[in-house]
């Protein structure tokens, strides 16, 4: 069997069918080149006003997730809609569920982690940028918050995860884009890697229980919302 297909079957007929599959080194290479093409815009920040920069740099990092891959994608004639899995506008709802379950897992983990780790510097750092945002622009921030959940759920578990899946069992592919999706948060302390793999792995689980796209940039969305709306409470 030539190494871009796999066998798949008819739902219908039951004919053995061939699709076009995406191996899981291509997919890494895409996402590492992904990466490298938002880090290019950091210069901006040294040349405007932080917070601003912050904002548009950010952005353009968050959507070379989303534009990298599909590209790629369109490149080698896969059907996208059906490759990520996009799943059905109703599942909004189950998203919206799903990103306040995660909220409250984000808590209680981010709880025992200071309580073994210490507070993390990279999470009070995270939470200060957004912070200086919502100061210059609340509408802006908002919308930036919009960005992360739709480019990195399509990225990490419509296209990396897939990609693993079709080469090895479910908890694999779950674990791995987990991985993946904790070194895109990387910190030398450990705590935000953990909580963002933790949270990539409940994610991961919903997406291919539900094989749904919406779903899981739903709650992904809902859950930095969420954090946004917390964060202006407390200050």
């Amino acid at each position: 069997m030539p190494e871009d297909t796999e066998a798949q079957f008819c739902p219908n007929c039951g004919t053995k069918l061939r699709s076009r599959e995406i191996s899981p080194l291509a997919a890494i290479l895409v996402l590492v080149l992904s990466f490298f093409a938002g880090v290019v815009a950091f210069p901006v920040l040294f040349l405007t006003e932080l917070s601003v920069a912050t904002l548009i740099v950010s952005t353009v990092g968050e959507l070379m997730f989303l534009l990298v891959p599909l590209f790629y994608m369109l490149y080698r004639k896969i059907n996208v809609k059906e490759y990520i899995m996009f799943g059905r506008l109703k599942h909004i709802i189950s998203g919206l569920g799903l990103g306040m379950a995660l909220q409250v897992v984000s808590i209680a983990l981010g709880f025992v982690l200071v309580y073994l780790l210490g507070p993390s510097t990279a999470v009070e750092e995270s939470n200060q940028v957004i912070i200086d945002m919502a100061s210059q622009s609340p509408a802006g921030t908002i919308l930036f918050l919009l960005v992360p959940g739709i480019c990195e759920e399509f990225a990490l578990r419509g296209f990396l995860q897939n990609s693993l899946r079709r080469r090895y069992s479910p908890t694999v592919a779950i674990v791995g884009a987990s991985l993946a999706f904790g070194l895109l948060h990387f910190d030398l302390q450990g705590t935000y890697m953990i909580m963002t793999f933790a949270i990539g792995v409940f994610l991961g689980y919903f997406y291919n229980r539900f094989r749904s796209y919406v779903m899981a940039a739903t709650a992904h969305t809902a859950f930095n919302l969420m954090t946004f709306a917390l964060l202006m409470l407390a200050f």
